[in-house]
This record gives structure tokens, C-alpha cells and sequence, in this order.
């Protein structure tokens, strides 16, 4: 694909996204990411998006808090008030909007329907060259966060390319932990 300022969020978009109902346990939503091999899942009530439920949800409330995942609701730990675009829109708009909001999926949504999804991946498969707004969104945040303290960041490798969830930095570069064993030669 040309690269151009009109590559839209419709060219670089998942098009077939995996739902779930709010009713559903955690559990379920958990065992539908496996089954798909995905990190998240849209919220559907009524035919219409209304969340989304991650894996760092699964993590962070349910894991974390030793909760058993067969007891709580999607609609417990989803986060609300999904995030949307529409289809339409620039995909460099769409990077800087997620940079902006400190996000790694988009739900696309026209007139109430979806779309599709938009994910950070999707992006540097369209186009690389976009990805460095996140990679320096990421950078800028680490410096904001932590300052000079280690913490890992997500975004891509600046040496192998690689869109990773977790980036070490080393010698002023994110890399991911392949990368980073290889650099310091363990």
C-alpha cells in the first residue's frame, strides 16, 4: 500500500473483531482471547460496543486481586466509555489520538456499528514510519513516570522492529528482551 496522507483507519483496520456480552465471566472472556489468539475483546450489549475487556483487565482485576475468574462479570472489570473512531479518519490522526490517550486499541465505529479494531499492530503493518509517534509517546511517558528508574514500556524495538508489550531501555534505546540479552551480551 502507498503510504500518503490518505491512508485512512479503514485500510489498516481489523476488520473481523471477536465480542463478548457483559453478562459473560471473566473466565469466558479469558478463554475466547486464547481460543483467538487476541489481546481484547469489545463489549457488545444490545448489537451496540460499549466497553472493552484486555488483558491487563484480566490481570490487573481479577489476577491480581485473587479473584476467581468464573465469579466476576465481564461488565465488573471492563473499562467503560469505549474509545471510538470512525473508519474515515487519517491513520496518522489515529496514531497521534492513541498516543494522546495513552491507548494501544481503537474500536472503529460508524453511525453506532462496528467496525472494526485498530490496534497499535495494525498500524506499524500499514505503516512503520507511524509507529515512531508511539514509540516517542512511550518514551516520554517512561521519562514522566519513572525518570531515571527502570520500567519497562510497550512500543517497538528499536532494533528489531518488533511491537512488544514490554520494552527495556538500553543505551538511550527501547528494546525488547531478545534484543536486550543480545545487547549486553548475556
Amino acid at each position: 500500500m502507498q503510504m500518503g496522507a490518505n491512508v485512512t483507519v479503514n485500510d489498516a483496520m481489523t476488520s473481523s473483531v471477536i465480542t463478548v456480552k457483559p453478562e459473560n465471566s471473566a473466565a469466558d472472556a479469558a478463554f475466547i482471547m486464547a481460543q483467538n489468539e487476541v489481546g481484547c475483546l469489545i463489549v457488545k450489549s444490545n448489537g451496540e460496543p460499549e466497553g472493552i475487556i484486555t488483558e491487563t483487565d484480566l490481570i490487573n482485576k481479577v489476577v491480581a486481586k485473587d479473584i476467581k475468574a468464573s465469579a466476576i462479570t465481564v461488565e465488573d472489570i471492563m473499562t467503560k466509555n469505549l474509545i471510538k473512531i470512525d473508519p474515515g479518519r487519517e491513520l496518522n490522526e489515529a496514531a497521534r489520538f492513541m498516543s494522546k490517550m495513552n491507548i494501544r486499541r481503537l474500536a472503529v465505529v460508524k453511525d453506532g456499528l462496528l467496525k472494526g479494531i485498530l490496534t497499535a499492530k495494525d498500524i506499524m503493518a500499514v505503516s512503520p514510519e507511524l509507529t515512531e509517534i508511539l514509540v516517542e509517546n512511550a518514551r516520554m511517558e517512561h521519562q514522566m513516570e519513572y525518570g531515571n528508574e527502570e520500567r519497562p514500556v510497550p512500543g517497538v524495538c528499536e532494533t528489531c522492529g518488533n511491537f512488544m508489550d514490554y520494552l527495556d531501555e538500553v543505551d538511550g534505546k527501547f528494546v525488547c528482551e531478545e534484543c536486550k540479552e543480545y545487547l549486553e551480551g548475556d
